[in-house]
């Protein structure tokens, strides 16, 4: 978690500085609001490299057709923005961390075990906070007010759940054969956004927005086992899952 802090807390003392010199018209310095978000990766397959210690059970090598994807989720998000003035705003994204699944693609261990016939590999958590900064056009009295911005993203994977229909797989139980070690990289990515606001009143409005993250990461896992004729062996796989999520939301806000 040391990269969260390093962009949260260069991100709260960038906010803590602008304080000196907000000013809006209305007086109004702070906005949060919640709401809804719909999660929908763009990424595709990116093939997987993968190396053994027996050569009768997987060749060493690289399977451009099998890979791994991520498929749509929901959430619920919160904002919080510091108006640095009528126009400019700095801000943070939480949301409540999202399952989402994990869908492959292809065949793996020399194409003995076929992927696609799961209707998911697993699940994995997502945490994934957001330093944003946005610029509003128009007056801070207008009723309606377009904005568009840019962000950084952490995106913390955690919490990984194999489903039970690959763990039980025919293959993986003749061989007495386990998938162990998985591991999925922390990443860092850029955002870009661009929404609106619709001020109900003087305080409350409703918000809306979409964004764009370029965001991929790396996976790695190993499967071990015994093969009847082969003896023990160990394959171990290594693939880049490219996420690159859209990302709706819309929520309610008031401002203070």
């Amino acid at each position: 978690m040391n990269k969260l802090a390093q962009i949260i807390i260069p991100a709260t003392l960038l906010v803590a500085s602008a304080t000196t010199y907000a000013e809006t018209s209305d007086g109004k310095t702070l906005a949060v609001s919640a709401g809804w978000a719909h999660i929908m990766p763009q990424g595709s397959k990116q093939g997987v490299y993968s190396t053994s210690n027996n050569r009768a059970v997987s060749a060493t090598g690289f399977t451009s057709d099998a890979g791994f994807d991520l498929e749509h989720t929901d959430t619920a998000e919160f904002k919080i923005d510091y108006l640095v003035n009528d126009n400019v705003s700095l801000g943070l994204i939480l949301g409540v961390p999202p399952r989402l699944d994990i869908k492959g693609e292809g065949s793996l261990l020399g194409g003995k075990l076929n992927l696609d016939k799961f209707s998911k590999v697993g699940d994995i958590k997502v945490y994934s906070p957001v330093i944003t900064g946005k610029y509003h056009f128009g007056a801070v009295t207008n009723k309606f007010r377009p904005y568009v911005g840019a962000g950084l993203m952490y995106a913390h994977f955690s919490g990984l759940r194999l489903d039970s229909g690959i763990q039980n797989d025919a293959l993986l139980k003749a061989t007495q054969g386990s998938i162990t070690n998985v591991k999925v990289r922390d990443a860092i990515a850029p955002v870009a956004f661009l929404g609106a606001d619709y001020s109900i009143n003087k305080d409350w409005f409703v918000t809306a927005s979409v964004s764009y993250v370029k965001l991929d990461t790396h996976a790695s896992l190993d499967v071990s086992g015994k093969h009847p004729l082969a003896g023990a062996y160990t394959v171990k796989g290594d693939t880049k899952i490219e996420i690159n999520p859209i990302v709706t939301y819309l929520g309610v806000g008031f401002r203070f």
